[in-house]
């Protein structure tokens, strides 16, 4: 499935997952209002926030990491 930007991306996974932004801020350690922008396209995440929260849906999907970032890929 394409998607428009990052933020699509994250809120299907997330949704998909059942993980609350509040749950995925805690979990990489950044705010909720970070999660929050990310979700609505308003920013985008660093390298290493877009590994931290791939090694976590990972980790959730009980999948491998490389099959997650590849997913994530499509909005590049």
């Amino acid at each position: 499935m394409k998607h428009k930007h990052f933020g699509q991306w994250l809120k299907a996974k997330l949704k998909f997952n059942k993980i609350t932004q509040l749950q995925l801020s805690k979990q990489i350690c950044v705010a909720e209002n970070t999660v929050t922008s990310w979700c609505t396209g308003a920013r985008e995440p660093t390298i290493r926030n877009f590994k931290w929260i791939c090694k976590y849906i990972a980790v959730v999907e009980d999948e491998d990491f490389t099959t997650v970032v590849l997913e994530g890929m499509d909005f590049f």
